[in-house]
């Protein structure tokens, strides 16, 4: 899996297959190891290297297996592997592509679905492949597994299980392969958007419905668009009597065909649209599936206004309001397991770190509640309006982004802090033991700096900036101590 530009994520046993675990770039020999990209013609092979301390082959018992990859060139221009991270994922259905024999040029595994956590030290998730169809096999291993609902990557597979009847095979979890390779976790994030762009309907008057709140609509539906920029590509056509291509054409005419077509395919969230009177056009189905779909499906926001809630075209455009909505709950539902997996584990972050080494280790509780949102908005069906669950996704979804943030950030904080304790820590012993080896055991004045020292960085609550200064005045004197001897 390509992660960023130039870096790329397989298992170890995959590089051994070719001889390449020692070799770093720029030692790797041409014909060596050589990365191709898959499904995107015209794009060169380029030569690769492990990149150094990024090597974890397979231990005895099977766990590990893993290997981050550098590059000779970096390619800007393809799009990396959206990586989350869970913890013992289940039943979700997922698909991956992989080069089994006789298959040289690669084949699709879809409808696969995870088990649950398995193989050695439970560091794997069981995948089972549906029989008649392909299955996960030799061939595989490196490859990303995708959630269907969300496209998001969940982890590569590693291994298959040699039973062909049963269909089974295992990958590593993200989660996994971040714990062995911490480097990974730089490109570990949410689940991508649904591509389509926001649809809103909007039933009423067109004047005080669409010109005077187009905006400020538009501003509160989308996350994330830089200041200005929705402003400057927006347009508002009014459809009445207009065919499809009639009203396209006054969309290109209201933003520059140019400037939005570049855009729409590099940041479509920056462009919106308005199309108003959609019941009074020649033809409103065909204005929203000529005119207003496209628009969608290449990530722009659009709303659409009709005059009432039984005018034609309504039912086609409530339709992809709920549709949509559908999509969005199914990333909201991989958002709220992965708020619940990082709580998880920052509470036992939290629990090793203890209050010593970070006073304020405090785990916000936030999953509960989103659980219930969620459990909500999937309940609400038919019976409120589409609207009204896209709006209340928008929040919900802004509330878990910020909550996996947050936690995210938290766990970080509590690893610094960790990290600076036991550094404190062996430092005050290290100089400890300096002193002894040069006779300076029975020192009072060394034993009246080390004691407090000690004491600080054992307390609880702890004062990590006191500890640090009580330590380095004790590294200090026993300095001056050798410098003297």
């Amino acid at each position: 899996m390509l992660l960023g530009e130039s870096t790329v994520l397989t298992c170890a046993h995959v590089v051994q297959a070719v001889g390449g675990e020692a070799l770093t770039l720029p030692e790797c020999p041409a014909g060596q190891l050589v990365v191709r990209f898959v499904g995107l013609p015209g794009m060169p092979e380029a030569y690769a290297g492990v990149r150094p301390g990024c090597w974890v082959p397979p231990l005895p018992d099977g766990r590990g297996d893993i290997a981050l990859l550098e590059l000779s060139e970096a390619f800007p221009g393809v799009p990396g592997a959206p990586l989350v991270r869970l913890g013992a994922v289940r039943d979700r259905v997922v698909y991956t592509y992989g080069f089994p024999p006789p298959h040289q040029h690669g084949v699709w595994v879809n409808d696969a679905e995870l088990a649950g956590p398995a193989g050695p030290g439970s560091e794997w998730v069981q995948l089972n492949s549906k029989p008649p169809g392909e299955r996960v096999r030799r061939g595989f291993s490196g490859a990303g597994v995708i959630d269907k609902a969300t496209d998001a990557v969940l982890g590569m597979v590693v291994t298959e299980y040699t039973d062909e009847r049963l269909g089974l095979a295992y990958l590593i979890p993200v989660e996994t392969i971040v714990r062995h390779v911490p480097e990974v976790a730089r490109w570990v994030g949410e689940p991508p958007r649904p591509p389509s762009g926001p649809l809103v309907v909007v039933i009423g008057d067109r004047d005080s419905a669409v010109v005077r709140d187009f905006l400020t609509q538009v501003r509160r539906e989308r996350r994330g668009s830089r200041p200005g920029r929705g402003d400057r590509l927006a347009a508002i056509v009014d459809a009445t009597g207009k065919t499809a291509d009639e009203v396209a054409e006054n969309v290109s005419a209201g933003i520059s065909t140019e400037e939005v077509t570049t855009v729409l395919a590099t940041n479509p969230e920056d462009v919106a649209v308005a199309v108003a009177g959609v019941d009074a056009a020649r033809a409103p189905e065909e204005v929203l599936t000529g005119a207003v779909k496209p628009l969608m499906d290449k990530g722009a926001t659009v709303l659409v206004q009709f005059s009432g809630p039984d005018s034609p075209g309504v039912r086609l455009a409530r339709r992809w309001e709920s549709e949509r909505n559908a999509r969005r709950l199914d990333r909201l539902a991989l958002l709220v397991e992965m708020v619940e997996h990082e709580e998880e584990r920052t509470r036992e972050r939290a629990a090793q770190v203890g209050t010593r080494a970070h006073p304020a280790a405090e785990v916000p509780g936030h999953a509960a509640d989103l659980r219930l949102r969620l459990a909500a908005l999937r309940s609400a069906g038919e019976r409120i309006d589409p609207g009204r669950v896209r709006r209340a996704l928008t929040v919900t979804e802004r509330d878990a982004e910020a909550a996996r943030r947050e936690l995210v950030r938290l766990h970080a904080d509590l690893d610094a802090h960790a990290a600076r304790h036991d550094e404190l820590r062996g430092r005050l012993r290290g100089y400890n033991a300096k002193a002894t080896d040069a006779g300076f055991m029975e020192d009072e004045e060394l034993a009246g700096l080390y004691r407090p020292a000690m004491a600080a960085l054992a307390a609880v609550p702890g004062n990590p900036a006191a500890a640090a200064e009580l330590v380095e005045r004790y590294v200090r004197a026993v300095r001056h101590r050798l410098a003297g001897s």
